[in-house]
This record gives structure tokens, sequence and C-alpha cells, in this order.
């Protein structure tokens, strides 16, 4: 009796632990790089960023729309579903008019599957420097 309780748990663990290790993780995108940096640019400059990542889930995922904290920053995103071992690119546009000084932006993604109610969420960053245009610098100076 003993014996099959043992068996029994055993098994349950088993499958537990089997359960586990399939399921996804936010290790399973792989950013080349999360965080970008870009030159020193003169305000008013449009500045384009790529990121490439790999998907090695298992399950497919949907990208919802990127959350960014201001409307100087727009991003592209894959239409298709994530799948399995495939590159994908998220392409990220910042318009730097009005942003002078060390500028550095969060974006949050979220990565959904329907098929279990999946939910990972990853951040990419881009940071550098943008200097004040000659107009900028006479608006601070009059005030």
């Amino acid at each position: 009796m003993l014996s099959n309780f043992i068996k029994f748990s055993l098994s349950l663990l088993l499958f537990s632990v089997a359960g586990f290790s399939f399921s996804q993780t936010a290790e399973d995108i792989v950013f080349e790089k999360s965080i970008q940096k870009f030159m020193k640019v003169d305000e008013g400059h449009q500045i384009t960023l790529t990121y490439n990542f790999t998907y090695k889930g298992v399950t497919p995922l949907q990208l919802l729309s990127p959350k960014v904290d201001c409307d100087c920053t727009s991003v592209e995103i894959p239409k298709e579903d994530i799948k399995q071992n495939n590159s994908y690119q998220i392409i990220v546009h910042f318009n730097t008019n009005d942003k002078i000084g060390f500028q550095e932006r969060p974006i949050k993604l979220t990565f959904l599957s329907t098929e279990n109610n999946l939910k990972i969420e990853k951040e990419i960053v881009f940071k550098g420097m943008v200097k004040a245009s000659k107009e900028t610098k006479e608006k601070y100076k009059s005030h």
C-alpha cells in the first residue's frame, strides 16, 4: 500500500515538474540588445532603432501594442503571430523635438498566448543625449 502511494506521489511530482519545464517564460524571448544608445544628436532629429529578437518558446504568441511614456515615441511591431525559433524586429522611432538633455525611454512589451493564457512582459530601452537647438536656447535665455 505504501509502495503504491510513493509511486503515485513520484508520478505526480514528475508530471508537475515536466509541466513547468515546458511552459514559456520571459527567457524564451531573447533580444540581441534590449538596451540601445544613440549618439548625441541635435534637437529635432528623428531617431530610428531596431530591436531584433528570437522566440524560443513553443506556444505562438501575439505582441500587444507597446506602452510608451511619451507620444514622441512610436513603435512598429510584427503583425503576425510570434512563432517558435523565428526572428523578429521591433522598430522604434523617437522624435527629439522639445526633448533636450539626457533621454532614457523604456518601452513595455506584452506577449500573450491565447492557447494557455500565458502573459510575458519584457522591456526594451533606448537612451542618448539631445543637444538643444538655437531656438530652444534662446527661449530658455529669455525666461
